[in-house]
């Protein structure tokens, strides 16, 4: 089982933060996302009109702005190949919509089947870092609360 981080690049004049999301849903991606499309408009040199800037800062910032549309892409491949997953496994849209916006970014389609139809012990809780632990007991309410979303309309 294997947990994957989101990251964003925050950009603060000559500084590069690298921001790492623990486990976070479909929301929080979302968000990522909007801080991304903000940076690249930072890193694209219209903030920075006012300013002179030499030939190798405005390609510090071309590739900045590219890495940032890499990890959109990214994104977005991520949670394509998840929802296709989900959908394909289920056939019901709205169920893995609902899983889909709380499920741990790191977790795949894959690993919620076997946390939530495995034990822990065959999961190999115990070998998991604090971390993905947590992650790991988030999943079965995810599940629990859409069970219950979608059954009460």
């Amino acid at each position: 089982m294997m947990c994957v981080n989101a990251y964003t690049l925050v950009v603060d004049e000559d500084t590069v933060y690298l921001i790492r999301f623990q486990t976070i849903g479909l929301f929080m991606v979302n968000m990522i996302k909007l801080l991304i499309v903000w940076l690249m408009f930072v890193t694209s040199g219209t903030v920075y009109a006012s300013k002179e800037r030499s030939i190798e800062q405005i390609q510090q910032d071309n590739n900045a702005a590219r890495t940032l549309q890499d990890l959109t892409n990214s994104i977005d491949t991520l949670i394509d190949d998840k929802r296709a997953d989900c959908e394909k496994a289920i056939g019901y849209s709205p169920f893995c919509s609902c899983i889909l916006e709380s499920l741990p970014i790191g977790w795949t389609f894959s690993n919620y089947v076997a946390i939530t139809t495995k034990t822990k012990d065959e999961n190999g809780f115990k070998e998991m870092d604090k971390e993905l632990q947590e992650a790991y007991e988030k999943v079965i309410p995810i599940r629990d609360k859409c069970v219950i979303q979608i059954n009460s309309k």
